[in-house]
C-alpha cells in the first residue's frame, strides 16, 4: 500500500509540473492541441483556421473540459449556447474571440420520413412568424435567461420518439431527471403541433444514426449540422438554430478559485443534488440485473454447448466449436449494436432485454470454455473407472468428474464473470441508463468528471470483488461435499 501511495504521489507531482501554455489570442494556438467533439462538422474549417494545430477528438464534452483543465489540450471548441453552461461550471475557463465559423443545426429524420420533415418545417416557419421561436431562445440563452420548463399538452396517441443526447451542446440539459433546454422544448412544441405525445430516448452520439436508420426513433435532435455526406443517409429539416462556434481556453487568474472548492461541496453537487444518488442507485440496479441474468442464462447455454463438445456427434461438436470461435472473435460492443439495431430493430423488445440476450450469448462461449477445459483436465481414466463401477455417463460426470474439475472450472468461470461485469459498461450505446451511463449524464450536468468516474470505478470494483468472493465461497462449499 505504501508503494502505491508513493507512486500516486509521484504521478500527481509530475502532472502538476506540466508547463501551462498561456493563450491570449488565436495566434497563440499555433502548434497547439485543440479539442473538438467527434461529431463536429467543421473540422476542415478549423484546420484551415489553425493549420499548425492538432485537432483532438473527444466523445464527451465533460471529458474534453477535464483535458483542458489538466493541460492535455490548449483549447476546446463548443457551440455558443454551451459557452454559458461551461463557464458557469468552469470558472477557470474563458472564451477567446476571433473564431469566425458559424454553425446551423437541424433535426434529422428517417430517410422515408418526408411527411415528418414537411410538418416540422411548417411548424418551424409558424414558430418564427408568431415569435414563439424567439421566445424559446430568450428563455434558454443568455446569462439572465429564466429557463422556464415547457410542459407538453398532448398526452394520448402514438408517441413521437426523439433521440437526444444530454449536455454536449448546451441546447439540451437534464434537470430533476427530465430532459430540458431549448431542443427538448422545441420537440415538445412540435409534438403538440402534431397532436402526439413525445418520448425522449437518451443515447450516445455514436448510436444515434443506427437508431434512426433501424426505426428505433423517429427523429434526432443533438445540434446536428447537415452535410452532403450525412444527407445521403438521413433527411434534414430546415435549420432551427444558428450560432457562432466558440474557442475556450484556460484563464490562469481563475484556476486557484476552482481548485479551492470544498470537497464536500463537490460531493454534494455530484451525488445529492437533483436526485443524482437515486439515479446512481437505479443505474446500479440495471447493471446488476443485466449481469446476473446474463450469467444465469449464459451458464445454462454454456453447459449445453459443452455437452455438445463432449458428445459423439461431429455436427454438434462443429456447431459448438464454431459458435465459440465466432462469438469470442467479435467485440462485444459490435455484437451489442448488431443485435439492437439489426436483429431486434423492428421488434418491441426493450433495450435491457436485448442487452441480456447479447451478454448471455457472449458469456455462453466463455462458460463453455470454462466447463470444457475443467472437465478435460480430469484424466480420462477417471471417467472409464466410473463406468466400470456401473455408473451411468451422467452419474459418472456428476459424482466422479465434476468434483475433481470444480476448482479449475470455478477459477476460469470467475474470470469470465468479472470480465462480464466490466463489459456491461458499454450498454449505454443502446440507450440503457446503467451505472456508467448515469455517471456520464451526471458529468454532463456538473462538468465534473472526477467524482462520477470515481464512484463508478469504486462500485464496479466492489461488484467484481463480490462476485469473485461468491464464486470462491461456492467452490469451497462444493469441495467440502
Amino acid at each position: 500500500m505504501r508503494r502505491i501511495l508513493l507512486a500516486l504521489a509521484l504521478l500527481l507531482t509530475l502532472g502538476g509540473c506540466a508547463r501551462e501554455k498561456v493563450i491570449l489570442s488565436p495566434e497563440d494556438l499555433r502548434g497547439s492541441k485543440i479539442g473538438v467533439l467527434t461529431g463536429l462538422a467543421h473540422r476542415q474549417e478549423l484546420q484551415q483556421a489553425f493549420p499548425d494545430a492538432t485537432l483532438m477528438h473527444f466523445e464527451d464534452l465533460s471529458l474534453m473540459c477535464m483535458a483542458l483543465q489538466g493541460n492535455r489540450i490548449d483549447a476546446l471548441v463548443c457551440l455558443e449556447p454551451g459557452l454559458d453552461w461551461l463557464l458557469e461550471n468552469y470558472p477557470g475557463f474563458t472564451s477567446l474571440p476571433g473564431l469566425d465559423i458559424r454553425d446551423s443545426v437541424c433535426v434529422a429524420f428517417q430517410p422515408d420520413g418526408t411527411a415528418l420533415v414537411e410538418a416540422f418545417n411548417a411548424f418551424l416557419a409558424g414558430s418564427r412568424s408568431d415569435g414563439s421561436l424567439a421566445q424559446m431562445e430568450a428563455n434558454w440563452f443568455g446569462p439572465e435567461a429564466p429557463h422556464t420548463f415547457y410542459h407538453a399538452h398532448t398526452r394520448e396517441g402514438e408517441p413521437l420518439r426523439v433521440g437526444i443526447e444530454v449536455g454536449q451542446s448546451g441546447l439540451t440539459v437534464m434537470e430533476d431527471e427530465e430532459e430540458t433546454g431549448f431542443e427538448p422544448e422545441l420537440m415538445r412544441r412540435f409534438a403538440d403541433f402534431l397532436h402526439r405525445p413525445v418520448h425522449f430516448i437518451e443515447m450516445t452520439g455514436t448510436g444515434m444514426i443506427p437508431a434512426l436508420a433501424s426505426g428505433r426513433v423517429d427523429a434526432l435532435v443533438d445540434a446536428i449540422t447537415p452535410t452532403p455526406e450525412r444527407s445521403e443517409s438521413v433527411l434534414f429539416s430546415n435549420p432551427y438554430y444558428s450560432c457562432q462556434l466558440q474557442l475556450v481556453v484556460r484563464d490562469p487568474g481563475a484556476v486557484r478559485a476552482v481548485q479551492s472548492q470544498s470537497f464536500g461541496e463537490v460531493l454534494r453537487t455530484n451525488l445529492l443534488d437533483e436526485g443524482r444518488l437515486g439515479m446512481i442507485l437505479n443505474g446500479l440496479w440495471i447493471t446488476l440485473l443485466i449481469m446476473f441474468c446474463s450469467v444465469l442464462f449464459g451458464s445454462i447455454l454454456g453447459a449445453l454447448l459443452c455437452w455438445m463438445l463432449l458428445g459423439k456427434s461431429r455436427f454438434l461438436k462443429g456447431f459448438a466449436h464454431g459458435y465459440c470461435e465466432i462469438i469470442e472473435g467479435i467485440p462485444i460492443v459490435v455484437l451489442l449494436l448488431f443485435m439492437f439495431y439489426v436483429v431486434f430493430a423492428a421488434t418491441p423488445v426493450t433495450a435491457v432485454t436485448v442487452a441480456i440476450i447479447t451478454y448471455s450469448l457472449h458469456f455462453a462461449a466463455g462458460a463453455c470454455e470454462s466447463f470444457h477445459n475443467g472437465i478435460e483436465s480430469v484424466p480420462h481414466g477417471q471417467f472409464e473407472g466410473g463406468l466400470a463401477l456401473g455408473l451411468t455417463q451422467f452419474e459418472t460426470l456428476r459424482f466422479v468428474v465434476l468434483p475433481q474439475a470444480a476448482r479449475q472450472i470455478l477459477t476460469l468461470f470467475k474470470g469470465k464473470s468479472v470480465a462480464l461485469i466490466e463489459n456491461t459498461a458499454i450498454v449505454g450505446f443502446i440507450a440503457i441508463q446503467d451505472l456508467t451511463k448515469v455517471t456520464d449524464i451526471i458529468r454532463t450536468q456538473t462538468y465534473n468528471a472526477l467524482i462520477p468516474l470515481l464512484v463508478a470505478g469504486i462500485l464496479y470494483f466492489l461488484l467484481a470483488r463480490l462476485i469473485g468472493w461468491s464464486i470462491d465461497k461456492l467452490g469451497d462449499y462444493l469441495l467440502k461435499k
